[in-house]
């Protein structure tokens, strides 16, 4: 509306021309000169503050850190801050960010008396977003402007000065909820994503990465919609079906839903629904589909690009374990540039975890949800192609890394050859130890994987490149089951060398879980076909590991014949790590039948061989056992100072089983000598190593240690 009139102005031009030109929408003041007060009116209605909050959340369970993060940003926001207070909930579709709002904003909403607004962003226009935070405000609807740019200009001014909320759900892209910030440092701006929305930085955004509950907290969630007493009935069910819902909240939830609503049911029950990977998603909603992890999955894939997309159905073929934009690239056969592209996007949609030190891991459901888009998508020709490629570089892998860790060991497997003379990935036998135990899980997941496909020859080959980490590490739980597998693989395999081999070498496991007579029936059918195929070399091995077996059996003298056969065999074929290996283990058996003084002998000289072969694990192991045949002829001094060698090279390669067995042997010296306090020094270090590595040595240091006297005991 115009205030004043052009002819009563005292400076009336006649050229002058009073007149709006441009388009116009809404209200607009023209004046040219005006004495006296003026109110103009633009159409505003008076309207309690807006409380647009969805509420307080009635379900909620231990967020108290994140929680307390939050209370710490809105307490350490400057007070002279020129910007809204901006915070940024990012995480996975389902692990909680709408909860976790809602119950932070409701805590603290008394302290923004101008009102809350709320938006969900996924899938509105922003004009209609904006449209409605104006009318909220007190704009009246036929005075709400109808371009964008317009709407942001009056929101802004609307907003300037006041003490508001404003809640964005699912907001897709920075640029978006740039446009919704009100224009007052007095205002708080909370965001929910499943994007990284990483040009919010520019707008001073706080941003809080949400991730699915501990266990403890899902079963507090179980227990408050299901009802304490049967979760507490069923505590080993609930526990599982936590583990199968990933601990995620929806998936939680929605499980908690079909218990609370079928009190005759067992949680046993929905386990037993849930077992099946191929219908866990499918079981993961309710019936109208109001808690569901697939529609929630399938939300976020739909929002991925073609290359995107295809990367996350590769990664299915992947177990949901830990890797690589190198693993990343092997599975889509693509340049590690690009995978590393690829999987940045992904994180960035929180379909995919980052982990340090540039490692990925899908959510166990997302696995789930990729494998079926795969199925859904991809031709089965593809998807084998992905397994295939996957599992091949964890073999080259793996192998690499056994050729480093024992690197004069003979082999069956072909791919040692096409290994052995590229460049090696791992600088020494520590460093390859280590790799291997960490991708045992991923290595096992592969094991059974190819058991299932049919792909055998993958599964035994897998096995024997396992050999050397659980010679020095042990894992026996996981060392005898893969190899059971590997032993099934190898009978379906056309490689006839390979059930003797997988048959010894599941002998070892045997040996090191004492079960000493599985372990001479596995090595004696081995021999047998061993001589069927006149395999020299596979006989000496297995002889070595019957005399081995026989050892532990307290049959010192088979045990030397059996070792003086293979000694002989890895003689005639020039084998000079097979001579020092057998007269290693002569020394040893010559030690169990008292002969101590050839024993310092066989054993003096194995030491010498292994050093001259540069094989510092087996040169460790002798001059274990040396030490305490020195101890046998009363030479404590040498003893110690030998064990203190053998210590030093187990270390230096990671050999962490061995680094118990010489702590043991350590210890015989000092009880011998009398020094006990040191005795069970010696005694602890033995333990701790032998109980982390779940090996059986670890029941007998701790009945040594509590036979000590009592101003010892531990």
């Amino acid at each position: 509306m115009a205030a004043g009139r052009e002819e009563h102005s005292e400076h009336h031009s006649p050229s002058a021309i009073n007149e709006i030109s441009g388009s116009l929408s809404g209200a607009a003041v023209q004046a040219h000169a005006i004495h006296g007060g003026v109110h103009i009116d633009v159409g505003g209605r008076n309207l309690p503050p807006p409380a647009e909050l969805a509420p307080d959340p009635a379900v909620f369970i231990n967020r108290e850190e994140e929680l307390n993060e939050l209370d710490q940003l809105l307490h350490e926001h400057p007070g002279a801050a020129a910007s809204p207070i901006l915070v940024v909930i990012v995480g996975l579709s389902g692990v909680g960010k709408r909860s976790l709002a809602l119950k932070w904003l409701h805590g603290i909403r008394s302290s923004f008396g101008d009102g809350q607004l709320y938006a969900d962003l996924g899938g509105a226009a922003p004009e209609a977003v904006l449209g409605g935070f104006l009318r909220a405000l007190g704009t009246a609807p036929e005075l709400v402007p109808s371009e964008f740019e317009e709407q942001v200009r009056l929101f802004r001014s609307l907003t300037a000065g006041r003490r508001l909320i404003v809640m964005l759900e699912d907001a897709v892209s920075a640029a978006q909820v740039r446009t919704m910030l009100p224009a007052s440092a007095s205002s708080l701006v909370l965001v929910t994503t499943r994007h990284r929305l990483s040009g919010l930085v520019f707008e001073g955004a706080h941003y809080l990465p949400l991730s699915p509950l501990s266990t403890d907290a899902a079963l507090r969630l179980l227990e408050r919609v299901v009802g304490a007493k049967r979760i507490r009935d069923e505590r080993s069910a609930a526990r599982e079906l936590i583990r199968l819902c990933g601990r995620l909240p929806i998936a939680v939830c929605a499980s908690a839903a079909r218990l609370a609503s079928r009190p005759q049911w067992s949680v046993q029950s929905v386990v037993h629904e849930l077992a099946s990977t191929r219908t866990r998603l499918a079981m993961l909603g309710n019936e109208d589909e109001e808690i569901s992890a697939q529609v929630a999955f399938d939300v976020s894939y739909r929002a991925l690009n073609g290359d995107e997309a295809r990367m996350y159905r590769a990664l299915g073929a992947h177990p949901p374990t830990e890797f690589t934009s190198e693993i990343a690239a092997v599975a889509l056969d693509i340049e590690v540039e690009e995978a590393a592209r690829l999987l940045d996007r992904l994180v960035g949609a929180s379909m995919l975890q980052a982990l340090a030190a540039e490692r990925f891991r899908l959510h166990d459901l997302l696995h789930l949800h990729a494998q079926g888009k795969a199925a859904d998508k991809d031709a089965h020709s593809e998807r084998s192609a992905t397994f295939v490629r996957l599992a091949e570089w964890y073999l080259k892998r793996a192998v690499a890394a056994d050729l480093v860790v024992v690197p004069g060991r003979w082999h069956v497997g072909p791919v040692y050859e096409q290994v052995r003379g590229e460049p090696s990935p791992f600088d020494g036998p520590s460093v390859a130890l280590d790799w291997l135990e960490e991708a045992l899980p991923t290595i096992r997941a592969f094991l059974l994987e190819a058991a299932d496909r049919g792909l055998h020859d993958y599964v035994w080959q897998l096995c024997e490149a396992l050999r050397g980490l659980f010679l020095n590490r042990v894992h026996l739980r996981e060392w005898e089951e893969t190899h059971e597998w590997g032993l099934a693989a190898a009978r379906e395999s056309h490689n006839k060398l390979a059930v003797p081999r997988m048959m010894e070498a599941l002998a070892w496991a045997k040996i090191h879980a004492r079960h000493f007579e599985e372990a001479v029936s596995l090595c004696e059918q081995a021999v047998e076909l061993w001589r069927a195929e006149s395999h020299a070399l596979g006989q000496a091995s297995t002889h070595s590991s019957l005399g081995v077996a026989n050892l532990g059996m307290q049959r010192p003298r088979s045990a030397v014949e059996h070792f003086a056969r293979a000694r002989l065999i890895h003689h005639s074929l020039g084998r000079l790590r097979g001579v020092a290996l057998m007269t290693r283990r002569l020394g040893e058996a010559h030690c169990a039948l008292g002969s101590y003084t050839t024993a310092v002998k066989d054993l003096a000289e194995a030491s010498r061989l292994f050093e001259e072969l540069g094989d510092r694990y087996n040169q460790a192991r002798t001059l274990t056992q040396l030490g305490l045949a020195h101890l046998e002829t009363h030479r404590p001094e040498a003893a110690m100072e030998t064990l203190a060698h053998a210590l030093v090279l187990a270390h230096e390669i990671g050999a962490t089983l061995q680094e118990g067995h010489i702590h043991l042997a350590m210890a015989d010296v000092d009880a011998a000598g009398g020094d006990r306090a040191q005795e069970r020094d010696h005694l602890r270090m033995a333990l701790s190593t032998f109980s982390a590595l779940g090996a059986p040595q670890a029941e007998q240091v701790q009945a040594r240690l509590h036979e000590l006297p009592p101003d010892l005991q531990p």
